[in-house]
């Protein structure tokens, strides 16, 4: 289904309990991108079979085929993958000869993992030289507060911190009791 601001939205039916369930995105390196998530934020790979290396983790785009949403086709090699609880992120190369840029102001500006303790998850993170990013937020009068670079900004009665994936996409960490 096509939404009024042209986001496309799939559903999967026959489901014993409607919900929603996982999302697609394009990566630079989509088995790359498996290993980040595995690594940085204990994400469980989707498929079976033998893992892929830092060493082999880059592969050539396949032709691009049909069906496809674009009129052009869509290149489906290679994909990857991966779930939060019951929830998968499954990933396309991307489809342009240009390098992706980041999701920020995008339809799809980014997408947020709950978690327990946010000074851990920080101090583990920036340990691994994950990038942080800052949160900006509209002030209404055409000005943006721009705070939580590296630290924990509040969000409602919790806080959160944003962070860049490794194909620029932006994911939030919110922290729960």
């Amino acid at each position: 289904m096509q939404g009024p601001d042209g986001a496309i939205v799939e559903y999967q039916g026959n489901m014993p309990a409607e919900r929603f369930n996982h999302v697609h995105m394009y990566q630079e390196d989509p088995l790359c991108a498996v290993l980040w998530y595995q690594k940085h934020l204990n994400a469980r790979p989707n498929g079976r079979g033998t893992l892929p290396t830092e060493a082999n983790c880059k592969v050539e785009r396949s032709e691009k085929g049909w069906p496809a949403l674009e009129k052009e086709g869509t290149s489906r090699k290679p994909t990857g993958g991966v779930t939060f609880d019951d929830v998968s992120v499954q990933w396309y190369a991307r489809q342009g000869d240009a390098p992706l840029v980041s999701t920020r102001g995008h339809l799809a500006d980014h997408f947020a993992l709950s978690v327990t303790n946010l000074d851990a998850w920080i101090a583990k993170l920036g340990s691994e030289g994950v990038r942080f990013l800052p949160q900006q937020t509209e002030l209404g009068d055409g000005r943006v507060r721009i705070e939580g670079l590296g630290r924990p900004y509040k969000l409602g009665d919790t806080r959160a911190i944003m962070i860049e994936g490794p194909s620029r996409e932006m994911i939030e960490l919110v922290e729960v009791k």
